[in-house]
C-alpha cells in the first residue's frame, strides 16, 4: 500500500477514534476523572492527524489548504487567544488551561483549529463521522438512562439517580453535548431526549425546548404548513401570556443585593443557580473593566475574579467555592480575553450562523444549541469539539466531489528526511502527553494517600509528579504541604531532619508563588504550611500571618480569609487586631455564625482582663 493511502487511513481512523473516545473516556486514576483524559485524547489525536496531514503535503510537494468562509474570524479568534496568553496574569495557565478544567487554554484552541482545517482539507466523508458520533451518543445516553435506575449509584458520591451525568461528569455537560447531537440523531432522538430529561439540567431543558421549536418551524416552513405554524405560534404566545406571572416570580429579578440578602435569611436549601450566576457575572464584568482589551489572560478567571468578587457572594450557599469559570461562556471570554477575544469569538459564531442559514441542516441546530447552553455555563471538551467541527462538517458538505485520480508520488531524500523529522517530532509530543498523564497519576496517588494519613508514602508519589512535571505549580504546592506534614510527624524522632524538611517546604512554596503569585489557592496552601510548621516552632506563625494578608490583597471580599486572619492574630496575642478582623469578616458575611462565636469568646476574654 502506498504511503499516501496509509496517511489517509491514519487521518480517517484518528478522527473516528477522536469522536468515539472523547465522550466515552474516563479513568478513576486521575485528579479529574473526566475532562483531563478527554483533553489529553484531543491532544493525542491532534498530533497524529497534524503529522499525517503535514506528511501528505511533503509527499505531494504542495500546500494542502482550502479557503473557507470561516478563515478570517477563526484565525482572528486564535490571534486573540495568543495575545491574551502573552499579556496574561499567568501564561502557564493560559497555555494549558486551568488545572482540572483544561479545556479552553491556548493549547486546546490550537488543537481545535488544526482539527477544523485538517477535516476540511482532507476531504473526509461526513456520513461516516456523523454515524459514529450518533452511535457514541446512543451509548452515552443509554448509560445515562441506566444511571437513573441505579446502575452505578454506589460508585459516586453524587445522587446520580436524581441527576445523571453518564461519562461526561456533570449533568449540564451531558445535556449540552447530547442536545448538540439531537438534531442529527434521527430515530435515536427519543433516547437522547430521555437522557437529557434525566439530567434535570435547567439550561439543557430550556435549550431543548428552543431547539425543538426551531426544528418544528423549519419543518413546517419546508412543508409549507403555514396555517399549522400560525396556530402553533398563537398557542405558544397564549401559554406564555397565561403563565407570565409564574414565569416572572420564578426568576430572581430586581436589585441583586436585596435578593441575595433575602434569600440568605430564608434559605432552606442551596442558593438559586440563576442568582449565583448573576453575582458571578457581575464580578466577570468588573474583571473586564480592569482588563478591557485582552482580558486577564486565557483561563485565568480563578485568579482575577476574586480581586473583584462582589461582597454579596458571601451570602450565597456556595460562598466559599472556587469559581474558575464565569458560568457564561461569553462573559468568560470577555473577562479573560477582553473585548478583542469576545469580538472575534462572536465573529466566528455569526459567520457560522450565516453559513448555516444558507445551508440549513441539523448541524446548524446543534450549533445553536451549544450557544444556548454556553450562555448559562461553559464548554467542556466534547462540546468544544462539536462547536469547532460542526462548521467544518457543514462546509465539507458543500464541496464538490473531485474525480478520483490515481497519482504515484516518489520520495526523494529531502522529502524522506522531512517526513522522518515530522514523525520524530510527533512521537516526542505523544511521549510528552503520556508523561503528563503519568505525572497526574502520581500526583493523584500521593494526594489520596496523604488524605488517608499515609504521609511518607504519599510524599514519594508527589515527589515523582514534581520531577515529571516541574512546571506544574499545583503538583509542587501539594508537595510542599506534604513536606511540612512530614516535618511535623518526625519532629520528636529527628529534630534536625524535621528542621530541614520545614525549610524545604518553605522553599518549595516559594517556587510555587514565583511561578504563579496570583492564585489564591497557593497562598491558602502557604498559610496551611506555616500553620503546620508553627506546631513545631511558634515562630512560623508570622509566616502564616504574612501569607494571609497577601491572600486578602488578592481577595479583599473573602470573609473566610478575614476570619482565619483573626484567629492567627489571636494566637499571636494581638487581640485588638483579632477583634477588628473578626468584625470585618462579619461585616462581609452577616450570617457568619462561626465568626460571631469566635468574636464573642474573644470579647468575653477581653472583659475579664
Amino acid at each position: 500500500m502506498k504511503l499516501e493511502t496509509w496517511l489517509d487511513k491514519i487521518i480517517s481512523f484518528s478522527f473516528l477514534a477522536l469522536f468515539t473516545l472523547v465522550p466515552l473516556i474516563l479513568t478513576p486514576y486521575n485528579y479529574e476523572l473526566f475532562e483531563f483524559n478527554k483533553m489529553l485524547t484531543v491532544y493525542f489525536f491532534t498530533v497524529i492527524i497534524a503529522a499525517a496531514w503535514i506528511s501528505k503535503m511533503i509527499l505531494q510537494k504542495k500546500l494542502i489548504f482550502i479557503r473557507t468562509p470561516f478563515d478570517i474570524p477563526l484565525l482572528l479568534f486564535l490571534l486573540s487567544q495568543i495575545l491574551s496568553t502573552i499579556f496574561s496574569l499567568d501564561r502557564h495557565t493560559s497555555f494549558w488551561g486551568y488545572y482540572s478544567r483544561f479545556n479552553g487554554g491556548l493549547a486546546s484552541t490550537l488543537c481545535y483549529v488544526i482539527l477544523f482545517y485538517a477535516f476540511v482539507n482532507c476531504k473526509l466523508k461526513i456520513e461516516n463521522y456523523l454515524r459514529v458520533i450518533v452511535i457514541t451518543a446512543v451509548v452515552v445516553a443509554g448509560y445515562g438512562v441506566l444511571e437513573h435506575f441505579g446502575i452505578d449509584e454506589t460508585v459516586w458520591i453524587q445522587d446520580v439517580k436524581s441527576r445523571v451525568f453518564s461519562t461526561l461528569g456533570q449533568p449540564n455537560w451531558l445535556a449540552a453535548w447530547l442536545l448538540a447531537i439531537l438534531p442529527v440523531s434521527g430515530w435515536f432522538s427519543p433516547l437522547l431526549l430521555l437522557a437529557i430529561f434525566f439530567t434535570r439540567s435547567q439550561s439543557g431543558l430550556l435549550a431543548t425546548a428552543i431547539i425543538i421549536v426551531f426544528a418544528g418551524i423549519f419543518w413546517l416552513v419546508q412543508k409549507r404548513y403555514f396555517k399549522i405554524l400560525l396556530l402553533a405560534l398563537i398557542l405558544t404566545i397564549s401559554l406564555i401570556y397565561n403563565f407570565r406571572q409564574r414565569l416572572i416570580t420564578s426568576l430572581p429579578l430586581g436589585d441583586l443585593n436585596t435578593l441575595v440578602a433575602q434569600e440568605s435569611q430564608g434559605r432552606l436549601g442551596g442558593s438559586s443557580s440563576i442568582l449565583i450566576r448573576r453575582v458571578v457575572w457581575q464580578g466577570a464584568i468588573a474583571v473586564w473593566r480592569r482588563y478591557p482589551l485582552f482580558g486577564s489572560g486565557v483561563e485565568t478567571f480563578a485568579y482575577s475574579y476574586y480581586n473583584f468578587r462582589p461582597a454579596n457572594h458571601n451570602l450565597l450557599s456556595e460562598w466559599d467555592f472556587l469559581y474558575n469559570k464565569a458560568h457564561n461562556e461569553f462573559l468568560n471570554f470577555l473577562a479573560t480575553t477582553g473585548a478583542f477575544g469576545l469580538t472575534t469569538y462572536l465573529a466566528f459564531i455569526i459567520t457560522a450562523l450565516i453559513f448555516f442559514s444558507k445551508h440549513p441542516s441539523g448541524l446548524g441546530l446543534g450549533f445553536v444549541s451549544i450557544l444556548i447552553t454556553n450562555f448559562f455555563g461553559f464548554s467542556v471538551v466534547p462540546v468544544s469539539l462539536l462547536f469547532f467541527l460542526f462548521p467544518a462538517f457543514a462546509y465539507s458538505l458543500t464541496l464538490k466531489p473531485q474525480p478520483l485520480v490515481k497519482k504515484y508520488y516518489f520520495l526523494n531524500n529531502t522529502q524522506s528526511i522531512f517526513i522522518i523529522l515530522t514523525a520524530l517530532i510527533s512521537v516526542y509530543l505523544l511521549f510528552f502527553i503520556a508523561k503528563m498523564w503519568r505525572a497526574d497519576r502520581f500526583f493523584t496517588l500521593g494526594r489520596n494517600l496523604i488524605q488517608q494519613n499515609q504521609v511518607q508514602t504519599g510524599f514519594t508519589y508527589l515527589e515523582k509528579s514534581v520531577n515529571l512535571s516541574p512546571r506544574e505549580p499545583l503538583f509542587r504546592s501539594e508537595y510542599s504541604e506534604s513536606l511540612a506534614k512530614l516535618a511535623y510527624l518526625i519532629k520528636d524522632q529527628n529534630a534536625t531532619q524535621s528542621a530541614q524538611l520545614a525549610q524545604a517546604a518553605i522553599a518549595q512554596s516559594d517556587l510555587v508563588l514565583q511561578a504563579n503569585p496570583v492564585h489564591l489557592n497557593y497562598w491558602k496552601s502557604r498559610i496551611k504550611i506555616f500553620l503546620v510548621l508553627s506546631l513545631i516552632n511558634p515562630q512560623y506563625q508570622t509566616g502564616a500571618l504574612d501569607a494571609n494578608i497577601k491572600a486578602i490583597e488578592l481577595a479583599p471580599t473573602d470573609a473566610k480569609l478575614y476570619y482565619n486572619l483573626g484567629l492567627i492574630y489571636n494566637q499571636l496575642g494581638q487581640t485588638g487586631l483579632a477583634e477588628q478582623t473578626l468584625t470585618q469578616a462579619i461585616d462581609l458575611k452577616p450570617n457568619y455564625d462561626t465568626a460571631r462565636e469566635q468574636l464573642e469568646k474573644l470579647q468575653k476574654k477581653l472583659e475579664k482582663l
